[in-house]
């Protein structure tokens, strides 16, 4: 059951995942550089000079905030499909059991989709 607890959890690890890609920058991992019209600054991922770590700040956020969490999507969303496979199974497929597991099949990939846009 997904109660308080499982709420203020996910908000921290929320939090603790968000200060993980705006702190490095701020402590010389990387850098910030104004983009574009030079009214907001995002991360450098352009530069090769080799006091900033660029290249390597880019793979950490490849890999712990990009690659990890898809890998995590895929798998839950693949264990979700599994289970309502198998309950459809167990109830002979009617009607309402074959809606179901279109609706939920469906979901899964417009929650895949919507991650990665």
């Amino acid at each position: 059951r997904f109660g308080e607890n499982h709420a203020i959890m996910g908000l921290a690890f929320t939090w603790l995942m968000a200060c993980a890609c705006a702190v490095p920058p701020l402590v010389g991992w990387s850098r910030y550089i104004p983009e574009g019209m030079q009214c907001s600054c995002g991360v450098d991922y352009y530069t090769r000079a080799e006091g900033f770590n660029n290249e390597s700040f880019v793979v950490y956020m490849f890999v712990c905030h990009f690659l990890t969490p898809l890998t995590i999507v895929f798998f839950c969303y693949g264990r979700l499909l599994c289970a309502v496979k198998e309950a459809a199974a167990a109830q002979q497929e009617s009607e309402t059991t074959q809606r179901a597991e279109r609706e939920v099949t469906r979901m899964v990939v417009l929650m895949v989709i919507a991650f990665l846009v």
